[in-house]
Parts: C-alpha cells; structure tokens; sequence
C-alpha cells in the first residue's frame, strides 16, 4: 500500500516518537510509506525531522502544517489553503491508497485534500489523547463526513468512540500502542545511574517519569512516600521530568511533608533515559498525561519493572492487578499500601517484573502494531466502508 501519514507538529513529544515508528514499521513491512511533518521554525536537539533521518523513514516538510492556535494566527489561513490545494495535488501525483492523520490540524487539512483529489483516499485519524477524541456536535459532523476509520489505543476509548460519534464497530479499531522493545531490554548492561544519583546501592527506588503538572497529582504519591519512610526509611523517590508547574506539583509539596531528603529530581533525560529507569525497582503512574497511551508506563513494564497505577484512563487496562504490579484506588494510602510489599521483596518485585517483560513483548510490539493498523487499512479500503 501506498499510505501518506499527516502529523501537524515538529516537537519530539507526546504521539511524535509513536507515529514516527509507526511509520517505519509499515515501511519494514514492505509499504510505501511517505510521513509529512512541520519542519521546526529553529534550531533543536529533538525533533520530529531529526528522528525521520535517524530511522531512515521517508518524509516531506514543504507542507506548512500549522495549525490557528491563536487569534493571532489568522494570517495562517492562506497557509491552510494552500496546504489543502497542494495535498489534493500531491495525493493525486503519488497515487496514495491511505491518508493517516494525527492532530485536529492535520485532520482537517488532510481530510479536505484527500476529498478534493481525484483519487478520494479514506482517511483514518488516530487517536493519540488521554481523554480520547472531542465529541461534541461540530467534531460530530467533521467526523462523520470526513472520516473512514478510527484507531484508538484503548477499549475504552473505542466504546466511547463509537458511542459518542455513532461510528460502526468495523470502522474503529483497538490498537495498543508499540514499544522499542530491542531500547528497552532489561537484559542489557545499564549505566549505574544510582551513583550517579547519590543513591545508596541497598535503597529500594520507587520511580516515576512525567511532566510534573498540577493535574499529575505527583502531591498524591508524595504522601505515599511519606508514609512508607515510616515502614522503609531508606526509600528513595526518583522523579524524572520537569514542568513549569515544579514548585506547586512537586517541590512545595515535598517541603510541607519533609522528605526532600528522600526525593531525587533526575530533570529531563535524554541520553541516559533507559539507564534511569533500569535502577528503578517499582514504576508508579498516577495519571496519563497529553498523550493518553502511557508509553512511560509501557517503556517501564518492558524494562521488566513492576508497576502500580490508579484507574485513570486505559491505565488498568495495561496493568494485570496482582500480576505485573497493583491497580489501586487514587490515595495516599492506597499506593503506600500497594508499594510496601514490592520495595520490601526482592522475590515479588522480580517476580512481577518479569511478567510485565512478557505482557510488553506480547502486546508492546512494533510488528504487531504495524500488522494489526495493516490490516484495518485494508478493512476500510473494503467497498462500503468509506464515506
């Protein structure tokens, strides 16, 4: 197949590293895969265009992709058009079978060039959101006039999608979302980032990787630790991320409790992200964030790490209660409770971590990923399936 991929942002995250390996699973699979992305307006370290080269994935920047974000963005409306003109063209000229869109710009751009083209492509928008996809009347209308098919990353997400947008069980798929399972390999050598970290070596670390907002609840898990010192003095809690939010979310919190001497803030990490979470022994998710998939919490069940979460969101449907780590209630007391007995046992936590290991390799694959999208592009491209 022949398959554009629309994505209306040159940031490197949320949904930027999953659709960009998306993309060169479906290339690997023996499909022309072409991936449009904005080009960053300065120079970045990250970027959707640097990891395009890096994975060898065919992609074009002269689009404008922009969307009108701000009231003063309106002078982009001649941008969009144009985009939509030459899309229309570039559909027609390549001869794609599929248009996959991404973000609401992209969506709407790439819907009206692919009605506009001779070829009129399906058009299947993923859905990459923590909360899933607006529905209210007005997405209503664009979806169901502009869309052939839905993939989500969660049942959950795909019940409400076909409930709130009256789509057809065969036009909106499942599809867990894929985790570089060759990166995150517990069975590697790491760096010691724990000497690194100023953490002793016979301290239990509890970890968590998030953009530390307000709405993360970090204050919940702050209190949880609070209480577990009292059972395990020598815990550490590793934060790895940072926000502009730090001070409400984390650091007033960890003052008003006392434990800042139990607390690392690991920043942003980059170079060394797999090495930091290969010396966590518990991984712990409150909230998902923007990106509704919870690939942190993925990454840290591939790395073969127990995991305790809340019931936000898909987060129980990832986590197997009892099994790979623990679903509890969103309280102090409940996380203390379900960590104690993981930072206290080596045996569990090895135990737990190796079946997070195998429910990643399972459902976290990147060819399984690919084949499963595969196949609901071809379902859709099916006669009676598209709008």
């Amino acid at each position: 197949m022949k398959i554009l991929h629309l994505f209306s942002d040159w940031k490197w995250t949320g949904p930027s590293e999953p659709v960009v390996n998306l993309c060169q699973a479906l290339q690997q699979r023996g499909h022309e895969v072409v991936l449009a992305y904005r080009r960053p307006p300065f120079e970045v370290t990250e970027s959707v265009e640097k990891a395009v080269e890096e994975r060898k994935v065919r992609g074009i920047d002269s689009f404008h992709l922009a969307p009108i974000s701000k009231p003063y963005h309106i002078y982009r409306l001649k941008d969009i058009v144009s985009d939509i003109k030459r899309l229309s063209r570039y559909i027609d000229q390549e001869g794609f079978e599929i248009v996959n869109v991404h973000n609401s710009h992209d969506h709407i751009v790439g819907a009206l060039a692919a009605k506009a083209s001779r070829r009129r492509p399906p058009v299947i928008r993923m859905d990459h959101k923590r909360d899933s996809l607006n529905a209210d009347l007005i997405s209503r209308w664009f979806f169901r006039r502009y869309t052939d098919g839905l993939i989500t990353f969660s049942e959950k997400g795909r019940k409400r999608l076909m409930k709130k947008l009256g789509f057809p069980p065969e036009r909106v798929a499942k599809v867990s979302t894929a985790v570089d399972l060759d990166r995150f390999d517990p069975t590697k050598e790491h760096k010691d980032m724990r000497q690194i970290f100023g953490i002793p070596p016979s301290s239990p670390v509890v970890g968590i990787v998030a953009r530390f907002q307000r709405y993360r609840r970090t204050d919940i898990l702050l209190e949880a630790i609070s209480i577990l010192i009292k059972e395990v003095p020598e815990i550490r809690l590793l934060l790895v991320g940072r926000s502009s939010q730090m001070k409400e979310s984390v650091l007033e919190p960890m003052e008003r409790l006392g434990i800042s001497s139990h607390v690392v803030l690991a920043g942003y990490r980059t170079q060394d992200y797999v090495d930091t979470l290969a010396c966590m022994d518990v991984f712990v998710l409150i909230t998902p964030g923007s990106d509704g998939t919870a690939r942190a919490l993925r990454e840290a069940m591939a790395m073969g790490k127990p995991v305790v979460v809340t019931k936000r969101g898909m987060l129980p449907e990832l986590v197997k209660d009892g099994v790979t780590g623990y679903v509890v209630q969103e309280s102090p007391q409940a996380i203390c409770q379900a960590l104690l007995p993981l930072v206290k046992d080596g045996g569990l936590r090895s135990w737990m971590g190796k079946a997070a290991r195998e429910v990643a390799e399972s459902e976290f694959r990147l060819e399984r990923q690919a084949q499963e999208v595969e196949v609901f592009y071809r379902r859709v491209l099916k006669k009676g399936l598209c709008v």
